[in-house]
C-alpha cells in the first residue's frame, strides 16, 4: 500500500519544443537487436551490451546503430498513456506529451454555441476550483480570445479581465456569445466539440504549468484504463519530433507496433502515406485511427534506399521496466514510466541483474514523463517510513513518505540489500515522479545525477471529465524537496552534466550512459579491499 492513504500521486508532463536542439539520448528502449525478452507485461529484459569510455555501444560484437534517442521531443504520435488514480482521482499521462492545440477533425456542421460554450466553461470552472495555486484569469481568458479570434477570422478587442472569475467569465461568455450569432448568421460550421475542444486547450495552456492540459477521447479513455492497472496505449508506438526541416523516429516502444514492424530509433520519416512530410506537417501523424494501416516510407544511414513500412495503429502493452547487464557488473534499469507496477518491476530487476553480478545500478528515467508510486520506488533503496518531501495546494501542506510496502515478491516490507553504488540518468524531459527520484538520490545521498536539468515539472495532477469524453488535468497539489525547496518550474541541476549531441546520435554513442558508468565504477573500486 502506499504510504499515501487518502490520495495516490500522480504526475504528468508536458515535452515543450525547444530552439536549441538537444539530443537526449534513451538507451535501449528499442535497440536494433531482437534478442529482448517480454519478463512480464511491464518488464522487458534487453541483452548485455558493452559501453566504452566515449559512450559507444556494442552488442554481439557490433556497435548498436540505433540506440533510442530523444531530439528534443515536441510531440508524441502514440496517444499519451495516462497512469493509474488515486482517490479522489488524480491521475497522470505518462507518455509524452499532451497534446496540441486541437485542429478541426470529423465533419463540419451548425455549430451548437451553447454546447461548445459548456465545455469551455466546465475547463475555466475546474481551474479555478482545483489548480494548487491561484490561477491567473486574465492571462487565461485573453488567451482564450485570442484563440476565438484567430478561429473566426473576425477582429475581437482585448477585454478588461480584472474583475472576480465570476465576472470575468461573464464578459468572456458575452464575446462568445455575439462572435458566435455572427459567425453562424453567415453560415459558418465547425466540427462538433472542436471548438470547446480548442479554447479547453488553450486556457489550460495559459496556465503554464506542465501538469494542466487538455485530453481528447483517446487519452481520456487510456487514462480510464490505466485506473485499473492496464499499461496500455493506443498508437503506432513510436515518439517523433523535427530538425533541420526533417522528421524523425526518436522512440520506438518496445514489442509496439512499429517495432513489430521494423522501425528503428534515428529512422528519418520521409513520407508517410506517400506524402512528404517535413517540420511543419509531420504531426498529420497522430491523426490515423486505431487498427488503421498505413505506410512509413523511412531513411536509415545503413541503408542506400529509403524503406517502406506498413504499421497499424494498435492497441499495445508499454512496458514499465527495461534492464539489462552492461560491462558484465553494471545492472542498467531504464524506467520508462511510473505505472501502478513499477516498484515490482523495478525490484524483479534489481534481484535479476543481481543473481546475473550486477555490482552497482545505473538507473535512467531520460524521457520518463512521470507517474505514480514513486514512494514506492524510493522504498527499493531506503527503509519507509522516512519524510522524502511535502505537498502543497492553496490550503494544506502535507508529509510524503517513504514507502516498501507495495513491492510484490520477496522484499516486500524492505528494501533491496545489498545496496549497491549507483547513479541516475535524467534530461529536460525527466518529470515529475521521475524529477523526485533523482531528488531522493541528492538528498539521502544515494549516488549521482548524471545528464541534463530536468524539466521542473512537479506537481500531481487531476483530471476532470467536460461531459462529451474529453477532460482537462490540472495540477492540484506542488511537490517540495525533503529540505523545503520547490524545484516545480525549475527542475534539478545534475551533478555531473553531460550533453549528447548529433554527431553522436549518428555514431550510436551515448556519452551520458558512459558518465555514469564512470562515477559507478570508480565507486566500485573505492569499496574493493
Amino acid at each position: 500500500m502506499s504510504s499515501f492513504m487518502h490520495k495516490k500521486n500522480s504526475f504528468l508532463h508536458r515535452l515543450t519544443s525547444f530552439t536549441v536542439v538537444l539530443l537526449l539520448a534513451l538507451l535501449l528502449a528499442a535497440c536494433s537487436d531482437n534478442n529482448r525478452v517480454v519478463v512480464s507485461d511491464g518488464a522487458v529484459s534487453l541483452p548485455p551490451i558493452q559501453v566504452d569510455t566515449k559512450g559507444n555501444i556494442a552488442t554481439a560484437n557490433t556497435i548498436t546503430p540505433a540506440v533510442t534517442t530523444t531530439i528534443a521531443p515536441t510531440n508524441t504520435v502514440a496517444t499519451p498513456t495516462p497512469v493509474p488514480t488515486s482517490i479522489p482521482q488524480p491521475t497522470t499521462s505518462p507518455l509524452p506529451s499532451p497534446l496540441a492545440t486541437p485542429t478541426p477533425s470529423g465533419v463540419a456542421e451548425v455549430v451548437d454555441k451553447d454546447f461548445e460554450l459548456g465545455l469551455i466553461k466546465k475547463s475555466y470552472d475546474a481551474i479555478n476550483e482545483h489548480l494548487y495555486l491561484e490561477p491567473d484569469n486574465v492571462t487565461i481568458l485573453t488567451a482564450a480570445i485570442k484563440e476565438l479570434d484567430s478561429i473566426s477570422g473576425l477582429t475581437i478587442e482585448t477585454l478588461d479581465f480584472s474583475g472576480t472569475a465570476d465576472q470575468n467569465w461573464g464578459k468572456f461568455s458575452q464575446v462568445y456569445n455575439q462572435t458566435l450569432d455572427k459567425l453562424i448568421a453567415d453560415g459558418w460550421k465547425y466540427p462538433k466539440g472542436d471548438l470547446g475542444h480548442r479554447l479547453s486547450s488553450v486556457i489550460a495552456e495559459a496556465v503554464g504549468d506542465g501538469h494542466t492540459y487538455f485530453m481528447n477521447k483517446d487519452a481520456t479513455t487510456s487514462r480510464q484504463n490505466l485506473l485499473t492497472g492496464k499499461n496500455t496505449s493506443i498508437g503506432f508506438g513510436v515518439i517523433t519530433t523535427s530538425q533541420d526541416n526533417k522528421a524523425y523516429i526518436i522512440r520506438v516502444v518496445g514489442n509496439g507496433p512499429a517495432d513489430k514492424a521494423g522501425i528503428k530509433a534515428g529512422d528519418q520519416l520521409v513520407a508517410y502515406d506517400g506524402k512528404p512530410l517535413d517540420a511543419e506537417n509531420w504531426k498529420i501523424i497522430r491523426d490515423a485511427k486505431e487498427n488503421e494501416t498505413h505506410t512509413f516510407t523511412i531513411s536509415r544511414s545503413n541503408q542506400g534506399q529509403p524503406l517502406v513500412i506498413k504499421v497499424t495503429k494498435q492497441r499495445y502493452n508499454v512496458p514499465t521496466v527495461e534492464y539489462r547487464l552492461i560491462n558484465g557488473q553494471i545492472g542498467y534499469i531504464a524506467i520508462r514510466d511510473f505505472f501502478t507496477n513499477v516498484s515490482s518491476e523495478v525490484d524483479r530487476a534489481m534481484r535479476e541483474l543481481y543473481a546475473k553480478g550486477a555490482t552497482a545500478w545505473v538507473f535512467d528515467v531520460r524521457g520518463n514523463p512521470g507517474g505514480v508510486d514513486f514512494d514506492q520506488v524510493a522504498g527499493r533503496f531506503l527503509e519507509g517510513g522516512q519524510i522524502m518531501g511535502y505537498d502543497s495546494n492553496r490550503k494544506d501542506r502535507s508529509d510524503v513518505k517513504i514507502s516498501n510496502e507495495g513491492v510484490n515478491g520477496p522484499n516486500r516490507g524492505k528494501p533491496f540489500t545489498p545496496q549497491l553504488p549507483m547513479a541516475i540518468l535524467i534530461d529536460e524531459n525527466s518529470a515529475s515522479a521521475s524529477e523526485i527520484v533523482a531528488l531522493v538520490f541528492r538528498d539521502f545521498k544515494l549516488g549521482p545525477i548524471i545528464g541534463q536539468k530536468s524539466s521542473g515539472a512537479l506537481g500531481y495532477s487531476q483530471s476532470y471529465p467536460l461531459g462529451d469524453g474529453t477532460s482537462i488535468s490540472i495540477t492540484v497539489r506542488e511537490y517540495e524537496s525533503k529540505g523545503g525547496q520547490k524545484v516545480n518550474r525549475i527542475g534539478i541541476t545534475p551533478d555531473v552534466s553531460v550533453e549528447t549531441t548529433v554527431s553522436d546520435l549518428v555514431a550510436g554513442r551515448d556519452p551520458q550512459l558512459a558518465a555514469a558508468i564512470e562515477q559507478v565504477e570508480k565507486s566500485i573500486t573505492a569499496q574493493k579491499p
